[in-house]
C-alpha cells in the first residue's frame, strides 16, 4: 500500500515551535518533491543535517529563506501529486508456493496498482499443503464449504478502489477458503471484480462461479487461469483486454441502469423433454456478443420523460411502460440516443426501420441476446429453476406449471396479481435483470419466423407482420414465461402486457439489418366474416351481438367430434389442455369458405392463455394471406393471454387488428360500437 502522509502534520508542527527561518541558498525550486524530500527538509531545520546534505532547493517560495511556509508549500505539493497518482485499481492475491505472486507482480507493474496481499493469520507450512495427505490443513478446508480461515493483516476497507484484480491458486479445483474470508469480508457491490488463478491444469470455471455466488458484486469480468511459467508478455495480452473492457464499463458507469452482459456461445430454445414446449422452440446452439442490457423494463416515469406521452392502461410512474407498439419502442430508443449524445441505431421510414449496427445508441435486443440473458448461464425452464413460485414472478400462477389440468387454482388466489408491478420487483436474475419473466412481455428486434441456421448474432428474417415478445405478461400463464417461449405481436399494437428493455453495444459492429412490414391488407370484396368457437356460450353470446351491430356473416366453429364436457370442469380443463400441450389439429364438422371475404372477425374463448385447438385447425386449414383478422374473446381475467400470439404465429402474411376481450358474458353494447367503428366494420 501506498506510504501514508499523515506523519507530516505531526511533524511541520514540531517544527513551527523552533524554526523561524534559515537564510539558504541553493539552485532553482524542484517543480516535485517526494515524501524523502519532506523529510530531509524537516530534519534539515531542525537541525539534524547541514545544508550540504540536501541535494535540490527548498526555497519553494523563492523569498531566500527556507522555514516553515516552505515546508507547508512542500506538504502541500506532496498531497496533490498523491492525489493525481491515486490509484482506484488493487490487486489483491494470495499466494503460497510464489506462482500466484509471480503473475499479481506483472499485474501491478504493468497498472501501477495497489497491491494487499493475503496471509493467514497461521501461516500454511509444508505439512498444511500436502496435498497427498487427505487429512492436511488444506485439504480438510476444501472439504469444507463453510471453512473461512483468518486473515492476518485484513484491509481497513476498499472503498478508494473500483476495480480489483483477484488472485489465488486453484486448490481441488476451487479457490482456496481464505478467498472467501477476503470476500465476505468488503462490500462489493460497485466494484469490477477480475479473477486470475494459477494452476497446472484445473480451470477456473468453478472458482469464478463460486466467488459470483458467494458474494454480490457489481461486475465480475471473466477472469484467467495462467500457468505456473506464464511469461510477462502472455499477462499483459490478457491485461490489454480486460483493460478494454474496464474502459467500456466505466463509460457507461454513470448509467447504473444497464448492465455488461458479456457473450457467448449458449443452446438456444427448449429440450423435447421441457414440458409444455412449444414445437416452435427448436433447441439450437447460436453465439452472442457482447452488450449492455437494462436491468428492468423501462417504466413510465423514464417513457413518459423522452417521448412525453404514458400510453399505459394501468398508471404509474415505477410500473412498466404498457400498451405501446412495435415502432413506439424503436422510435423511443432511437430519442433516448438522442438525448444522450449518441448515435440513433434506427432510420425509421414508414413501416421499414433500417438497423445500422456500428452506432452506439439504444437498441431493442434481438431474440437470441434475449434469451441468453433471461437464461443467465441456465438450462432450466426458469432462471430460477424448474417450478414457479409465487415469489419469483409475475404472471397467472394460481393453476401452476405443468398442472395436472384439474382446473383447481394450486397456488392460491394471491397467485395471479391481475395487474403489473414496478419494474424492479421480484428477484433480479445472475445477470442482475429485473422480471425477465413475467409482468411484461419485451418486444425484440426479429420478426417472428422458424429458427433459421445462423449461428453468430443472429437478427432473424428481413419481414413479417409479427414481432417476437418475451418473457410473458402478468396475465400469461407459467408456460408462457419460460426462457425458451416465444411470443408474437402484430408489430402495429399494443397491448397491456408488452413493454420495452432497451440494450446498447458494448463491442464493435457493423452492417445494416432492414425489418420490412410485409402483410398487406387486400379489398377485393369489401365483406365480412364472424367466425367463432364457444363451447359454454359465453363467446356465442358476444358473436351474436357483434352480427346483430355489424350486420356481418356468421358461422360457428364446430368440433367433428365434440368434447366429452360442454361444461366447464376437470373433464372439459383436462382435455382442452392435453390439445393445447399437443398442439393438436382436431377436424371440424365444416370450414367456412373465407375466399370471399376480405376481413374475418374471429371470436373464441380464452382456454389456459391460448386459442382453443379447434380455433387452430380453421386457422391451419387455409391461406389467411392479404385477410384482416380482428380477435375477439371471452375469458375469466386472463384477458387475451398469449392468444394474438397463436394467431399471428399461423397467419403470417395476415393482417391482424386490435381485439376486444370481455369477461365470461358481461357485454357492453357501446364499447362493441366503438370496437366495430375503430377498425371500420360498418
Amino acid at each position: 500500500m501506498k506510504k501514508s502522509l499523515s506523519f507530516l502534520i505531526s511533524g511541520i508542527m514540531s517544527v513551527s515551535a523552533v524554526v523561524t527561518g534559515v537564510p539558504f541558498s541553493n539552485a532553482v525550486a524542484e517543480s516535485s518533491y517526494t515524501i524523502q524530500d519532506a523529510t530531509n527538509l524537516q530534519d534539515f531545520l531542525l537541525g539534524r543535517i547541514t545544508g550540504k546534505e540536501l541535494n535540490k532547493s527548498f526555497d519553494l517560495n523563492g523569498d531566500g529563506r527556507v522555514d516553515i511556509f516552505d515546508l507547508c508549500l512542500m506538504r502541500r505539493e506532496i498531497i496533490s501529486q498523491s492525489e493525481e497518482n491515486k490509484s482506484d485499481t488493487l490487486v489483491a492475491y494470495f499466494s503460497c508456493t510464489g506462482n500466484t505472486e509471480k503473475i499479481a507482480e506483472y499485474l501491478i507493474n504493468m497498472t501501477h496498482a495497489d497491491s494487499y496481499v493475503i496471509e493467514a493469520e497461521v501461516p500454511y507450512t509444508a505439512e498444511d499443503l500436502a496435498y497427498n495427505n487427505s487429512s492436511c490443513r488444506a485439504n480438510k478446508e476444501q472439504n469444507d464449504k463453510s471453512a473461512r480461515p483468518a486473515i492476518a493483516k485484513p484491509l481497513d476497507s476498499i472503498d478508494n478502489y473500483d476495480v480489483i484484480y483477484l488472485g489465488y491458486p486453484i486448490w481441488w479445483g476451487e479457490e482456496p477458503r481464505i478467498i472467501d474470508t477476503f470476500l465476505e469480508s468488503y462490500d462489493f457491490s460497485d466494484k469490477i471484480v477480475i479473477p486470475f488463478c494459477t494452476s497446472g491444469s484445473s480451470g477456473n470455471f468453478t472458482s469464478e462461479r463460486n466467488i459470483s455466488n458467494l458474494v454480490t458484486i457489481g461486475n465480475q469480468l471473466e477472469g484467467k487461469r495462467f500457468s505456473g511459467s506464464a511469461s510477462e508478455e502472455t499477462v499483459k495480452t490478457w491485461l490489454d483486454e480486460k483493460q478494454a473492457e474496464i474502459s467500456d464499463l466505466k463509460k457507461n458507469s454513470e448509467n447504473t441502469q444497464y448492465t455488461l452482459i458479456k457473450g457467448d456461445t449458449f443452446s438456444m430454445g427448449s429440450p423435447e423433454s421441457e414440458p409444455e414446449r412449444s414445437s416452435d422452440e427448436v433447441q439450437h446452439n447460436v453465439t452472442v456478443g457482447d452488450f449492455y442490457m437494462s436491468k428492468t423494463e423501462v417504466s413510465q416515469k423514464d417513457y413518459t420523460e423522452i417521448m412525453g406521452v404514458n400510453p399505459s392502461a394501468t398508471k404509474g410512474d415505477d410500473l412498466p411502460v404498457t400498451d405501446v407498439t412495435w415502432y413506439d419502442a424503436v422510435e423511443y430508443c432511437n430519442k433516448l440516443s438522442q438525448k444522450e449524445g449518441l448515435k440513433p441505431c434506427y432510420t425509421i421510414s414508414g413501416d421499414t426501420v433500417t438497423w445500422d449496427r456500428s452506432a452506439d445508441g439504444y437498441r431493442l435486443p434481438t431474440e437470441a441476446e434475449w434469451e441468453y440473458s433471461a437464461r443467465a448461464n441456465t438450462s432450466t425452464p426458469f432462471s430460477f429453476g424448474d417450478y414457479v413460485h409465487n415469489s419469483d414472478a409475475n404472471c397467472y400462477n394460481a393453476y401452476g406449471y405443468n398442472n395436472d389440468a384439474s382446473g383447481n387454482w394450486v397456488n392460491g388466489s394471491d397467485a395471479y396479481l391481475r395487474k403489473t408491478v414496478p419494474v424492479n420487483q421480484y428477484p433480479a436474475n445472475d445477470y442482475g435483470l429485473y422480471n425477465m419473466h413475467g409482468n411484461v412481455a419485451e418486444w425484440v428486434w426479429d420478426w417472428y419466423s422458424e429458427y433459421d441456421d445462423t449461428i453468430s448474432n443472429p437478427t432473424g428474417n428481413e419481414s413479417g407482420n409479427a414481432k417476437v415478445v418475451r418473457g410473458g405478461g402478468w396475465n400469461d400463464h407459467p408456460k408462457h414465461i419460460r426462457s425458451a417461449y416465444r411470443g408474437a405481436q402484430p408489430a402495429e399494437v399494443g397491448l397491456y402486457s408488452i413493454g420495452i428493455r432497451p440494450v446498447r453495444n458494448a463491442g464493435t459492429s457493423a452492417g445494416k439489418v432492414k425489418s420490412v412490414y410485409s402483410a398487406k391488407a387486400e379489398q377485393k370484396t369489401g365483406k365480412t366474416l364472424i367466425v367463432y368457437f364457444s363451447q359454454t356460450g359465453n363467446t356465442e353470446g358476444l358473436a351474436n351481438l357483434i352480427h346483430e351491430m355489424s350486420g356481418a356473416d356468421i358461422v360457428r366453429l364446430e368440433r367433428k367430434t365434440p368434447y366429452s364436457s360442454s361444461s366447464n370442469g376437470p373433464v372439459l380443463y383436462g382435455e382442452a389442455l392435453e390439445e393445447l400441450r399437443a398442439e393438436a389439429v382436431p377436424e371440424l364438422k365444416e370450414y367456412p369458405d373465407i375466399e370471399q371475404y376480405d376481413t374475418i372477425l374471429l371470436g373464441y374463448c380464452n382456454w389456459w392463455s391460448s386459442i382453443p385447438a379447434s380455433v387452430r385447425s380453421f386457422l391451419m386449414h387455409d391461406d389467411f394471406s392479404g385477410k384482416t383478422i380482428i380477435p375477439f374473446c371471452s375469458m375469466g381475467g386472463g384477458r387475451f393471454g398469449q392468444t394474438i400470439s397463436a394467431i399471428a404465429k399461423l397467419t403470417s402474411e395476415s393482417v391482424i387488428k386490435e381485439g376486444l376481450e370481455v369477461t365470461y358474458s358481461s357485454y357492453d353494447r357501446e364499447e362493441i360500437k366503438n370496437w366495430l367503428e375503430k377498425n371500420n366494420i360498418n
